[in-house]
C-alpha cells in the first residue's frame, strides 16, 4: 500500500470514492473524484471513465457488501481495480482530508454575516438577486481566481440552486478553504425571505 499512497500524494493515480456524498463532504482525499455508488449502474459508470484515462485508478469504499458486488463487476468488465477501505487509506496514508460543509438555508440565512459569500452564478443571473457584499466569481472563473482568496476567511458558495456551488466548494476545499456550499441557493434564499 505505501508505494500507491505515494503514487496518490504525486497525483500520479486517479481515486475514485464510492462513499456517499454526505462522507465526502465530511472528509475526502483531495482532488479525489465523487464516484458515489448506486446498485445496478455503477461498474459500467466506472468502467467507461476507466477506458477513457491513461492514468492508474484506485476505488476507495466504505461498505463490504458495495466493495464486493463493484469490483466483481468491474472484474467482468474486463478492469482489475485495487479497492481500499477508505478509513485505512487514510490513515496508513496519514493524509490531511478536505471538508466541505453543506449549510441549510436558515443555517446560512441566519448567520450570514459569519461569511464572505461567493456567488458562483452567471453574471445575468446576478440581476434577479443578490446577496449584499457577496462577490460574483461564475463557476469556470474560480477555478482561475481561486489564488486571490484569503485562506484565513470562511466562504459561503451559493448558486441558483445550489448544483453548481457544490461543485465550487468541492473544489475550494480542496484547495485547503474552509468551504460551504449553501443548499437551496438563491432560490431557497429567497423564498424563506433572506433575500
Amino acid at each position: 500500500m505505501d508505494e500507491i499512497i505515494e503514487k496518490v500524494r504525486n497525483g500520479e493515480v486517479d481515486v475514485l470514492d464510492m462513499r456517499d456524498l454526505d462522507s465526502y463532504m465530511k472528509g475526502h482525499i483531495a482532488n479525489s473524484i465523487l464516484a458515489p455508488y448506486v446498485e445496478g449502474r455503477w461498474a459500467q459508470e466506472i468502467s467507461n471513465f476507466l477506458n477513457s484515462r491513461k492514468t492508474v485508478s484506485i476505488v476507495l469504499y466504505e461498505s463490504e457488501d458495495e466493495k464486493k458486488k463493484s469490483m466483481e463487476k468491474l472484474n467482468e468488465l474486463g478492469h482489475d481495480v485495487p479497492f481500499y477501505k477508505y478509513s485505512e487509506f487514510i490513515s496508513n496514508g496519514n493524509f490531511e482530508e478536505a471538508h466541505a460543509t453543506n449549510l441549510q438555508t436558515t443555517e446560512f440565512g441566519d448567520h450570514i454575516e459569519d461569511y464572505k459569500v461567493i456567488d458562483v452564478r452567471e453574471p445575468y443571473e446576478w440581476n434577479s438577486g443578490y446577496i449584499e457584499d457577496a462577490h460574483l466569481i461564475p463557476l469556470n472563473d474560480l477555478f482561475v481566481q481561486y489564488e486571490k482568496l484569503d485562506r484565513d476567511k470562511k466562504y459561503a458558495v451559493v448558486c441558483a440552486h445550489g448544483n453548481r456551488s457544490l461543485y465550487g466548494a468541492i473544489f475550494l476545499a480542496d484547495k485547503g478553504f474552509n468551504v460551504y456550499n449553501v443548499e437551496g441557493g438563491m432560490e431557497e434564499l429567497k423564498r424563506a425571505g433572506y433575500v
